[in-house]
């Protein structure tokens, strides 16, 4: 009986170490560009899917938070707005004290701006906007909240309440 519960805590073992390390195999020829400079651009926009799957299957892997990073600055590059959006969101969530955590923020709003999804760019342009509201790109992200939450939601509609509001004090 002992022999038969070690035997197969054994092949478990193993079996997990494989996958960590088949998926490592499969990203290991881009690490460097992501861990040393988060330079993606020599990266195919289809490794975006196996960077995130491998954060999100071995998130306490010292490179899954850079990974997931880059994954969403990739999944933007090639025009998948709601896999950048959602994580973006599962970057912010896994990573709270990450390095990126702002940077994932502004793209969350900002790719859900994209896809109409108002409600989902408010929440998290609110959140960019609280995190870092004395910078230049956070009073940004109040102001982009505050023109969606007004039902204004191309730059014409925004530019035009802005006149239409500075004629008004100037008077």
């Amino acid at each position: 009986m002992r022999f038969s519960i070690v035997i197969t805590l054994s092949v478990l073992f193993i079996a997990c170490q494989t996958e960590l390390d088949k998926k490592l195999s499969l990203i290991q020829p881009y690490m460097k560009q992501v861990q040393d400079s988060m330079n993606v651009s020599g990266i195919p926009d289809s490794m975006a899917g196996h960077f995130q799957q491998f954060a999100a299957q071995f998130p306490q892997h010292k490179s899954s938070e850079k990974l997931l990073y880059a994954a969403n600055l990739m999944a933007e590059r090639s025009g998948r707005y709601f896999e950048c959006g959602k994580w973006c969101e599962m970057y912010v969530a896994h990573y709270p004290n990450g390095q990126y955590v702002f940077a994932s923020l502004v793209a969350a709003a900002h790719n859900y701006e994209k896809i109409e999804q108002f409600d989902k760019a408010i929440e998290y342009y609110d959140k960019a906007a609280k995190k870092d509201p004395n910078s230049t790109l956070g009073k940004q992200c109040a102001q982009t909240s505050a023109m969606l939450k007004k039902g204004l939601i191309t730059p014409e509609q925004q530019l035009e309440y802005i006149l239409q509001n500075s004629k008004d004090t100037a008077q």
